[in-house]
């Protein structure tokens, strides 16, 4: 006689993986996080127009504008992505997967990272990470010295949060040129560079 199996049937178990936190950023991940479609759109086509090679993205989430712009970069142009998490979906894995450029995530924290970077390399930086200023100030000290000369270094939410705006003031006083756009939700997204 055979015993009955007493397995459960029903739905898999959740896995539930630790959420990385800082000092200042402590908040659990919601969907809202992601920047509005239209400011990936903006920037693939900013990568476009100027000719961009090399990219480099803080903050990647769930990668929506990640996509954009690995999409956007020519063959043989280098994405690297920091985040502190792996929330990217599994259409931002197969982005990512692009055999013909070279295409990097850093799971980590970008004060520990960014000093591994090359010096004046990347053509276009997006920020949209820890938007607290404890961690924007001297995450942008790192990051003014990785931009190429005559590239951009692009943050997002620079309208609706208060500490965003700060950096963009910030960078204008030490002579940077910044340009301030809005964006669907009000979020608003900055160009900051210097030539």
């Amino acid at each position: 006689m055979k015993e009955k199996s007493t397995k459960k049937v029903g739905r898999p178990k959740k896995v539930v993986t630790e959420i990385v936190t800082t000092e200042t950023f402590k908040e659990v991940a919601r969907h809202d996080w992601n920047s509005e479609d239209e400011v990936g759109q903006f920037l693939a086509s900013l990568v476009r127009m100027s000719k961009y090679k090399t990219i480099l993205e803080i903050g990647v989430f769930e990668g929506e504008t990640t996509q954009h712009l690995i999409k956007s970069l020519p063959k043989g142009g280098q994405y690297v992505g920091i985040d502190i998490n792996d929330y990217r979906t599994p259409a931002t894995k197969l982005y990512m997967e692009d055999g013909g450029k070279a295409i990097d995530f850093i799971l980590g924290n970008s004060h520990d990272e960014l000093g591994k970077l090359p010096y004046n390399h990347f053509d276009l930086i997006f920020v949209d990470g820890d938007h607290s200023w404890a961690s924007i100030l001297p995450e942008f000290k790192l990051v003014e010295k990785l931009v190429s000369r005559g590239g951009v270094i692009a943050y997002h939410d620079t309208i609706h949060l208060q500490d965003p705006k700060r950096i963009v003031e910030y960078a204008a006083h030490y002579g940077y040129d910044t340009t301030t756009l809005n964006t669907p939700e009000g979020r608003g997204i900055s160009l900051i560079s210097k030539y």
